[in-house]
């Protein structure tokens, strides 16, 4: 099983890039109830009214000078960033625009791989820290449908991974973990191309266990980085024979999709 431990175990200053809703508003209340320091990044801001916020589009932050701001303005060093924010577009890969394409990429990779290379820069000085990369299940092997997010979430976390193994010495974390779908806003306000949008875009786990993950992961717990018992099983499965899900449930179901479109 895929699991990592954080050996520092005590956060002080977090910032949540993606908490006005969803997996990163849950993180952030979480942090909050344990006396955490938080300072949030994005164009909303966090439904918690002390947290200081900075907006900005992610794909303009100047990542280093606004951490920089968010230690100053708190006076506790940052020790952890998690990303949570992302875009998504769905349906058949050929009917995806190309500007639209781009878009995914930049939101879900080059975002993302900017503020990592920020808190690296930050963390520079023996400092420790933890960064966590919402990534996603899509990342782990191919969906159907989703070949632009797949390839975007898989690059960022293989990035990650990459960036990870510079650090040996285990004084820097640079961790992504892997969920399912969730019961959020998220597919609901992606667009699809090719195919109808699905009756039931929400639908998913509780969002609320990927953001308990989190905080075990902050806390120095041992867990497992892809979340969920359906997703660990599918993800299992592909080590042991890499075509099982396929043959066994995908085939069929793209087909049934292809035929009602």
């Amino acid at each position: 099983m895929h699991t990592v431990t954080q050996t520092k175990g005590i956060v002080h200053h977090a910032v949540v890039v993606g908490a006005s809703s969803g997996i990163g508003s849950l993180v952030a209340r979480d942090l909050d109830a344990r006396g955490v320091v938080i300072s949030t990044i994005g164009r909303k801001p966090c439904p918690i009214p002390a947290v200081r916020h900075w907006q900005y589009d992610l794909a303009a932050v100047p990542w280093s000078e606004v951490l920089a701001e968010a230690e100053a303005a708190a006076a506790v060093p940052i020790d952890a960033l998690v990303y949570v924010a992302g875009d998504a577009a769905f349906g058949r890969a050929a009917a995806v625009p190309v500007i639209r394409a781009r878009q995914l990429l930049e939101a879900n990779f080059w975002n993302p791989i900017a503020a990592a290379l920020a808190t690296e820069r930050l963390w520079s000085s023996l400092r420790a820290g933890i960064f966590v990369y919402v990534s996603s299940i899509s990342a782990r092997r191919g969906v159907p449908f989703e070949a632009h997010y797949c390839a975007a979430k898989a690059a960022c976390s293989r990035f990650l991974e990459a960036l990870q193994l510079e650090h040996p010495e285990g004084r820097l974390r640079f961790v992504s973990i892997y969920p399912g779908r969730l019961r959020t806003a998220f597919r609901g306000k992606a667009d699809w191309h090719g195919l109808a949008a699905p009756a039931n875009p929400a639908e998913g786990s509780d969002p609320a266990f990927v953001a308990r993950s989190i905080m075990s992961l902050m806390e120095g717990r041992r867990i497992s980085l892809v979340l969920g018992a359906r997703e660990r099983a599918i993800d299992l499965a592909d080590r042991i024979n890499p075509a099982l899900y396929d043959e066994l449930v995908l085939k069929r179901r793209v087909k049934r999709k292809l035929q009602r479109a």
